[in-house]
């Protein structure tokens, strides 16, 4: 029963301890929430309504995942739970009444486990001649994804499969990482005939903390000897990490009690990225703002460099096959000595599998593309797709996003319903809104007020301090532009 509840915490809590919503539909697409707009196109702050915009703090987390789940329960309800159990621990018997009761699938999909969270700092945005949008920021930003995972690794699967029974193993990979980024952004905003064209960028300089990733590259076939004992033909394994502080961790043998290390927060490597966009704005005289807006971004354009504290394992690939002992394994007192133990048994040298001090991994980045639309004044849908793409042979991700959000919007209040298919499979509904100069909302409404089988959730909120242009604004516009012309053909 132990290694059942080993399996549901995994699932639910890697990385978990760090705090990238996905896109915050809710905050992204409102004209009012200055610097906020960047990250879904920079292109949007350089057109804002806003002469000016200070953010104070936001918060956002993202976690969905399909190994675990906890049965009949929501975000809110877990508040009135005090204790843990897991399904095969209550052996058909009722669970107490105030537990959480875990579980995992028995299903014949892939597994994957997708996290990220931003904690977004101080940031300033300011607009020179009503034309250039001039900006800082920082965020400090964390995402891990392990992907592809085969169903046979699924515990009941797995736990099924009998003693010296092959079976098949297929590629999958994760990747992880906690960094800082700190940037500037500059926006140009042309005026037209008949509305306006955006271009914008943020350009950041990343510091990463903690990193790695890790992928089997090729068909394995695994099969289990004993309990303690597996057997595994020729597989390609990958690895890379950071050093730093997972070395002040250990294991002690004797006792069976962890060695806990006082961790430090160190930089182990650097890089740039950036984010790019562009944007059309029309514009009719029948109502305030734009009628319509069009954009298209490229969002974490860039590639971390670890150099420092870190190390790049591959099997190469394994030349026979390979039988592992894990009592002989569980003798290793730090991951060190695991690492040379595993190299020593695969290779032959316990430093064979070491082959670089460095390793390289994509940043999570996308192509965006927005729409919005104003039916009647105040009264908008707003349309998004984000579609990931990586940079590197192994890359942080976020999920594809297909999004259609009607909203509410004006100068003092927001309310937002984003209806959100995440990777093209599964459909979610969001509620959000800004109350003055506080925003809060989640992509995944269900998971704080269903009751139901709890796979993961999402939630953000920001707090800034803003102004639009005064002059327009007290003369009864709460935009910066005058109504134009009725809507024609754009002039380029």
């Amino acid at each position: 029963m132990g290694k059942l509840k080993l399996f549901i915490v995994l699932a639910f809590f890697i990385h978990s301890f760090s705090g990238f919503s996905q896109e915050q539909l809710g905050i992204r697409m409102d004209n009012y929430t200055g610097m906020d707009q960047a990250w879904i196109n920079p292109a949007f702050v350089a057109s804002s309504p806003l002469s000016f915009d200070l953010h104070l703090v936001g918060l956002g987390l993202y976690i969905e995942q399909n190994y675990g789940f906890i049965h009949n329960t929501s975000f809110l309800d877990m508040k009135n739970k005090t204790d843990f159990v897991s399904a095969f621990d209550l052996e058909g018997k009722a669970a107490p009444k105030n537990a959480l009761v875990g579980d995992v699938y028995d299903t014949p999909n892939k597994k994957y486990l997708k996290f990220s969270g931003t904690l977004t700092g101080p940031s300033i945005m300011f607009k020179i001649a009503g034309q250039h949008s001039v900006g800082l920021f920082t965020n400090m930003r964390s995402a891990f994804t392990v992907s592809k995972i085969p169903a046979v690794l699924g515990y009941y699967a797995y736990d099924q499969k009998a003693y010296q029974e092959g079976f098949t193993v297929t590629p999958f990979k994760g990747a992880g990482s906690i960094w800082n980024e700190t940037g500037i952004h500059y926006g140009l905003e042309i005026e037209k005939s008949n509305g306006t064209i955006a271009f914008g960028a943020n350009l950041k300089y990343n510091s990463f903390l903690e990193s790695g990733f890790f992928g089997l590259q090729n068909e394995m076939t695994y099969t289990k000897i004993s309990p303690d004992s597996v057997s595994i033909d020729y597989p390609a394994i990958e690895f890379a990490i950071t050093t730093g502080n997972i070395s002040k961790f250990g294991y002690d043998s004797n006792t069976k009690e962890p060695i806990v290390g006082t961790p430090s927060v160190d930089f182990y490597g650097h890089g740039l990225s950036a984010d790019l966009g562009a944007s059309i704005q029309v514009e009719d005289r029948d109502i305030e703002g734009y009628r319509w807006r069009a954009g298209i971004s490229v969002l974490d354009f860039g590639v971390a460099n670890i150099k420092q504290k870190a190390e790049f394992h591959t099997s190469d690939p394994i030349p026979n096959e390979l039988t592992i002992d894990f009592e002989d394994l569980n003798s290793a007192k730090t991951l060190d000595e695991l690492e040379k133990k595993i190299s020593q048994l695969a290779l032959g040298d316990p430093d064979a599998s070491l082959k670089a001090t460095s390793f390289k991994m994509g940043l999570p980045s996308a192509v965006s593309i927005q729409g919005d639309y104003q039916f009647i004044q105040n009264l908008y849908v707003g349309g998004t797709i984000v579609q990931p793409f990586g940079l590197a042979r192994y890359n942080l991700t976020r999920a594809a996003v297909l999004a259609v959000a009607p909203r509410f919007e004006n100068r003092y209040f927001s309310l937002t319903t984003p209806v959100v298919l995440r990777d093209w499979k599964s459909v979610r509904m969001g509620l959000a809104g800004r109350l003055g100069f506080v925003s809060f909302g989640t992509d995944n409404l269900g998971s704080f007020i269903k009751k139901k089988d709890f796979t993961g959730t999402d939630f953000y909120f920001a707090i800034r301090l803003n102004a639009v242009n005064l002059p327009n604004f007290l003369s009864g516009g709460g935009h910066k532009r005058s109504k134009k012309s009725k809507l024609g053909c754009y002039g380029f």
